[in-house]
Parts: structure tokens; C-alpha cells; sequence
């Protein structure tokens, strides 16, 4: 009954295409993978510092108020701000 409705050779076309399509999307996947390792492998390249946060000028340890420098800046803007 389906082969009436579906002739073989239809079928055969179908499945022929099929698999162009998986060998495309095959093809695909391995250079985006391959794309990808190569931007990993260029974002090892920057290393990390460990001392970010206890930088001087840093905007976290600004932040913290664990540094003296950003310690006494805020005493002098809290003098400065009561002061008006």
C-alpha cells in the first residue's frame, strides 16, 4: 500500500539526501569544534593574577577598603563631605 503512495525510487532519493545532509552537518560540527579549541587554547595564553583584588588602583580593592591608600581616601572624602 505505502509503495503506492511512495515509489521506491522516491525513497531512495530521500535517504541519498539524508546522508548528504549528515555528512554536511558532520563536516560542520568538526571545524566549529575545531574553531573552538583554537579560541580556548587563545584565552589560556592571558594569565590570571592571583593578586588582582590587593592592587592599589584596583577597583575591588577600592571596594574592600583593605589597602591604606583607599582607607585614608575615604577618610579624607567623609572629612570633605561632613566639612559642606
Amino acid at each position: 500500500m505505502l509503495q503506492i503512495l511512495f515509489p521506491y525510487r522516491y525513497q531512495i532519493e530521500v535517504s541519498k539526501l539524508r546522508q548528504q545532509l549528515n555528512e554536511a552537518h558532520l563536516a560542520w560540527a568538526r571545524e566549529w569544534r575545531a574553531r573552538q579549541e583554537e579560541f580556548r587554547l587563545e584565552n589560556i595564553r592571558f594569565s590570571h593574577d592571583p593578586l588582582w583584588n590587593k592592587r592599589i588602583f584596583s577597583i575591588q580593592a577600592a571596594h574592600d577598603g583593605k589597602i591604606w591608600f583607599w582607607r585614608a581616601t575615604r577618610v579624607f572624602v567623609g572629612w570633605a563631605a561632613t566639612s559642606i
